[in-house]
């Protein structure tokens, strides 16, 4: 297999390891959870850890990915400037998003039996509600890479299309929605890509 194949499934490695570090953390308390469900849950530091880890490598997988895209993009003709630039800036500032929640999660886990119940609580809710970072990445690298597939015919018109109506509700109170859907779709494009690269021939033969 050939790394034109291989980046492509970049994404496909950060939605499975996204998913595998939901799966290890489990679900987080809410905001108004009682003291001893806080300390019952972030005192497990083991699973936090690990499943921060992944969260993290999860991140840098989906940089690789979002890199891949805008080069492809940016390689073809008619490509446009701003949606490229737009696609690879949005990739970066999702992937600082995900890694804020690793770090205050794998924090949170290091210091439950050293803090107090409100400090525990306050490390809480940002994990809850330090979403901003993650949704703006989400809008700006899906409505740039939508915009970018529709002008160049690197992607099917109706996954550019998804892409922008992605982008979109990423910014909306359902944009959370919009998280599970761009793990979906980048699936599909991670594997789309990678067949694609897989029948193209090598450069250079004929």
């Amino acid at each position: 297999m050939t790394s034109r194949q291989l980046l492509p499934l970049s994404g496909v490695a950060a939605v499975l390891l996204t998913v595998v570090a939901f799966i290890v953390v489990g679900e987080p308390p809410d905001i108004d959870a009682q003291a001893n469900e806080l300390v019952s849950y972030y005192e497990n530091d083991s699973e936090l850890q690990i499943g921060s880890g992944l969260l993290a490598l999860a991140a840098f997988f989906f940089l690789l990915f979002s890199t891949t895209l805008a080069s492809l993009l940016r390689d073809l003709r008619n490509a446009p400037s701003t949606a490229v630039n737009l696609s690879l800036g949005g990739g970066i500032v999702f992937a600082v998003g995900m890694t804020i929640f690793a770090g205050l999660s794998f924090t949170a886990g290091e210091v439950a039996g050293d803090v107090g119940e409100e400090t525990l609580r306050l490390l809480n809710g940002l994990e809850m509600n330090m979403f901003f970072t993650v949704a703006i990445g989400t809008a700006a690298f899906l409505l740039g890479t939508g915009v970018g597939a529709l002008k160049t015919g690197l992607l099917p018109n109706w996954l550019a299309w998804i892409a922008i109506v992605l982008g979109v509700l990423a910014i909306t109170p359902v944009g959370f929605a919009s998280f599970v859907g761009l793990g979906i779709w980048t699936l599909i494009v991670g594997v789309m890509l990678a067949m694609r690269a897989g029948r193209a021939p090598e450069p250079g033969v004929d």
